[in-house]
């Protein structure tokens, strides 16, 4: 019998977790038990929540805050076989979670699902993408050996570069949805209804309690958790693991409170795939090599386009991973000397 703990993490967004709640209150199946981890600084809309969605059986924690530690908190404190991480800036379709558990319970292997995280584009539409538009920007992608999180299929190629987009997207066939060869995410081939993944966007997946609690979310990031997803992922029992049903769709609100700028968020999410890197085993040299040049790619592109906090925070990320300062790495390595 499968049993769900959705499992919220939450700091000072008040309505936009009243929101969320608002979406699970109005699913089909509810979820056996919500676990809200606050960490807001004015504490006192405990009571009102609980009292607002007499439905859902909520259970309210209090943490200092770091995603990490309040995602954590959660999954220790629930009873549930599968754990819903639900991030508090998410709406879902009403048969949400009743499609998950059919995925567990019909897909063979499936411990791992969740529906197609759709965000806003700048043209206000929501999509699960991030379209390559050109082959061009394909072979960039594929030189450097960056992050590619389209389908490649819908590429437009003309008469000359058939061979070359040929030879490319056979690469990346090769890969199977997991990573590049400097470590970047790489989901290139989106089929349905359910496609298989190795890293994806966790914050609306419903996992197996104990793959997560054998691979917690790593406490030694910055509190905003930026990364966090990869690290837990990469150490899953099966690989590729993640389900991801094409056409149900997560909206997430990207709430700006506790939002990162772009530079901060690149700087963040590049110590915290140096740090995974040199932490696993299924990275090797070649792999870290790949990634430094992975980097010179951004550094090129964001000076091309003038992008002056970018390109400060691709020379910071440069001198800090160069120097062996990687910070997560430092902190890494103090827990392990004091056995924590």
């Amino acid at each position: 019998m499968i049993t769900i703990s959705a499992v919220i993490p939450t700091y000072n967004r008040y309505e936009s977790l009243f929101r969320t709640l608002r979406s699970l209150v109005l699913q089909t199946e509810l979820p056996d038990e919500v676990i809200i981890v606050d960490a807001s600084d004015a504490v006192g809309n405990e009571s009102e929540l609980i009292n607002s969605f007499p439905a859902l059986k909520i259970k309210y924690l209090h943490s200092p805050p770091s995603v990490c530690v309040q995602r954590n908190i959660g999954i220790k404190n629930a009873t549930g076989s599968y754990i819903f991480l639900c991030d508090d800036d998410l709406e879902f379709p009403k048969d949400y979670i009743f499609k998950m558990k059919a995925i567990i319970q019909n897909y063979s292997g499936a411990r791992a699902v969740t529906g197609s995280w759709n965000e806003k584009n700048k043209q206000g539409e929501w999509g699960y993408e991030y379209p390559v538009r050109s082959i061009s920007q394909l072979c960039w992608r594929f030189i450097f050996q960056q992050s590619v999180w389209c389908d490649i299929r819908k590429i437009k190629t003309g008469f000359f570069n058939k061979l070359i987009y040929r030879f490319v997207s056979g690469f990346y066939l090769k890969r199977n949805n997991t990573y590049s060869l400097a470590g970047w995410p790489l989901v290139t081939y989106f089929e349905k209804p359910v496609f298989k993944t190795a890293f994806y966007s966790l914050g609306a997946s419903i996992i197996r309690t104990d793959w997560l609690l054998s691979s917690p979310f790593d406490e030694v990031l910055e509190t905003n958790g930026i990364g966090d997803h990869y690290g837990v992922a990469l150490n899953f029992p099966v690989f590729p693991s993640i389900h991801v049903l094409r056409d149900v769709p997560v909206y997430h609100h990207k709430i700006n409170v506790n939002r990162l700028s772009e530079a901060e968020s690149y700087y963040r999410r590049g110590l915290a795939l140096h740090y995974f890197m040199r932490e696993s085993q299924r990275f090797t040299l070649t792999n870290r090599l790949f990634f430094i040049w992975s980097l010179l790619g951004n550094w090129i592109a964001f000076l091309v386009k003038g992008n002056q906090p970018l390109l400060q925070a691709a020379n910071k990320l440069f001198i800090v991973i160069l120097k062996g300062n990687n910070p997560y790495i430092i902190r890494s390595g103090n827990k392990k000397l004091l056995g924590s």
